[in-house]
């Protein structure tokens, strides 16, 4: 079974700087995969909005973060 979160992805950019974003990450029993580009935070309302950020905040502090490779 496989299932999704937000998370904390650290960069490297092309002068060595590091950065962070956040990804949608889904963890697999073959593999973890994520998605390649940091996610937007959007919504179709600002309840929507809200709901995403507090998401994103909550599985920050569940998952930390991971290198980006």
């Amino acid at each position: 079974m496989s299932h999704w979160h937000y998370q904390v992805m650290r960069h490297t950019d092309s002068s060595g700087e590091e950065y962070y974003a956040i990804h949608e990450y889904y963890e697999m029993d073959d593999g973890d995969v994520w998605t390649e580009n940091p996610v937007d935070v959007t919504g179709v309302s600002i309840e929507d909005l809200k709901k995403s950020l507090v998401c994103m905040y909550r599985d920050i502090d569940n998952h930390g973060v991971r290198n980006y490779d």
